[in-house]
């Protein structure tokens, strides 16, 4: 069944591939370059705050140090260095320059940027570089465009419609989801920008209404279950939002529903470390800065739900507990799916403890696949196996993402607390098929004490011939000192913020083991994991442990 599958994805990959390099080829030509062009505007009837577009950044100040810069220089960046690439042609660093010393500078690079790119580049302009590139160029119009000449003029215009065009002319080539919800808000703002272009910012919102119905479920959260695109979705949705007020037109309905409901998640997946949890694509966001843009702009968001989209939250004074009990998503948003069910993360006093290893999509190929793994999260795992099973095909890969060919399915998720304890228990068959058992994680936490009670069971429900062992894993966030004690069943934790963390075993010994984070996007941090494992040889096997915070 699923050898049938891949074959028919394999052959549909390798035409699509095709086509795709056709279009390529079609989309350098002038011919197409000459259609992308429909008119060229001789002003701009709404100018958008430079304000609202800084909340997308996160780059420092002169990021590129562009008052010292050549401008041909700039776009020497090497492709392979794919986050330095991508941030310097979206421009949105221009939110961030010095307004005072750099307007002549600013609008050389973007001269010199017309003057090299003003044709179609697979590279530059990949779908969401080129939505952000005109969201920055049309927010930072007093150093973009301001006092300038009118060759220059007419040359900026000229390429923001084209820009727009192309966005537009390709938008359905997109699957649900957070890039598609900036290209809808950059198609929009050239419809606003021009009054010529109305047209554009009917396609985008009507677009825009289409993704929030399929791409979110009924509670405001994408169907990926990626934290990382609640974030970057509420950033866009809310730009949209606020360019309305600006413009002084009207904001639809769902607009306003989808926001409120998104910021809800928002609020649950908020941390003390200002961080969101790493489960299912995520990578490290800090969203201080973004608090405080919501706070300026009086958005208030409220949550008081201890479970969304199957990731359940636990808080308790500076003590702050999330586990994933929930399927992989479909397919079509499995792009960047992780295999980390019942992993868990945990927090106090403003530092993570016990992390999952992060997506390592920024940084190599092989490091998104291996941070894929069941193993690289804070969960169980049986034979070096990961409870889904992702299609390996590279072709398949190159035109799906993370396609799955098996999938794991919960099969029992309970929540309940009584006067001492919080008490989660969730269970899964993604090793059933192939191993026999059943994997269930039961937690108690106490809500007298920083103490959590763990118990990872394994349940047999039929015949495996093979030698099965089982590993468990509590990934060590870094700059963390962890020490195994002499008896060898128990880990000291020692935080950076002075605080001490135990984990024991009744069962196991502990091995402590030298690993990698994933979760940063500019590099790869050196960590440490501990683990345990054994053998599987009876109808139930239970493994035991205990994190207790120390003095």
């Amino acid at each position: 069944m699923y050898s049938l599958k891949s074959i028919k994805l394999y052959f549909f990959s390798i035409f699509k591939l095709f086509f795709l390099n056709f279009r390529t080829f079609y989309y350098k030509s002038s011919y197409y370059n000459k259609k992308l062009i429909t008119f060229i505007p001789d002003r701009i009837f709404y100018t958008p705050s430079t304000f609202l577009s800084a909340s997308l950044s996160t780059i420092s100040n002169d990021f590129y140090k562009i008052a010292n810069a050549t401008p041909e220089l700039l776009w020497q960046t090497n492709l392979k260095d794919k986050l330095k690439f991508e941030n310097l042609h979206s421009f949105l660093w221009l939110a961030r320059v010095d307004r005072k010393n750099n307007k002549i500078i600013t609008k050389d690079i973007i001269r010199s940027w017309i003057n090299i790119f003003s044709n179609y580049n697979p590279n530059t302009w990949k779908m969401d570089i080129t939505a952000k590139r005109i969201i920055a160029w049309a927010s930072n119009t007093d150093i973009t465009l301001e006092n300038s000449d009118k060759e220059y003029k007419d040359r900026f215009f000229l390429s923001i419609i084209k820009q727009s065009n192309f966005l537009s002319k390709n938008l359905n080539s997109l699957f649900h989801g957070s890039n598609k919800i900036i290209c809808c808000a950059a198609i929009m703002l050239s419809g606003m920008i021009f009054k010529e272009n109305e047209f554009s910012y009917k396609v985008g919102i009507k677009e825009l209404e289409r993704i929030v119905k399929n791409y979110f479920d009924e509670n405001g959260f994408p169907k990926s279950r990626n934290p990382e695109e609640v974030f970057i979705c509420i950033k866009y949705l809310i730009l949209i939002r606020e360019w309305h007020k600006e413009a002084q037109r009207p904001i639809p309905d769902f607009l306003n529903e989808i926001i409120s409901k998104c910021g809800n998640c928002y609020t649950m997946l908020s941390c003390s470390n200002k961080q969101f949890p790493l489960f299912n694509g995520a990578t490290e966001i800090n969203y201080k800065d973004y608090d405080v843009f919501l706070k300026t702009l009086k958005y208030k968001f409220t949550n008081k739900n201890y479970e969304i989209s199957d990731l359940i939250k636990i808080k308790k004074n500076k003590f702050e507990f999330f586990i994933d009990c929930g399927n992989p998503p479909p397919n079509i948003f499995a792009k960047y799916y992780q295999a980390g069910c019942l992993a868990f993360e945990l927090i106090s006093k403003k530092q993570k403890v016990i992390c999952n290893s992060g997506y390592g999509k920024y940084l190599s190929p092989k490091l998104t696949e291996i941070s894929c793994s069941t193993a690289a999260h804070s969960t169980l795992y049986i034979n070096d196996t990961s409870s889904c099973i992702f299609q390996k095909n590279k072709f398949i890969n190159q035109i799906y993402g993370n396609s799955l060919i098996q999938k794991h399915r919960i099969i029992e998720k309970s929540y309940s607390e009584n006067n001492d304890f919080y008490i989660i228990a969730a269970s899964h068959n993604g090793y059933e098929k192939k191993f026999g058992y059943i994997h269930k994680r039961s937690v108690k936490i106490s809500k007298k004490e920083d103490k959590i009670f763990g118990c990872d069971e394994l349940k047999k429900t039929k015949n495996c011939s093979d030698s099965l062992n089982y590993f468990i894993r509590f990934h060590i966030y870094p700059n963390t000192k962890v020490v195994k004690t002499m008896a060898g069943n128990s880990i000291l934790i020692s935080l950076s913020n002075g605080e001490g963390w135990s984990l024991f075993s009744e069962t196991n010994n502990f091995e402590i083991e030298k690993n990698i984070f994933l979760g940063n996007k500019n590099k790869i941090i050196n960590n440490e994991s501990v683990s345990m494992s054994g053998s599987i040889a009876q109808e139930i096997v239970s493994i035991k442990w205990i994190i207790e915070k120390v003095n």
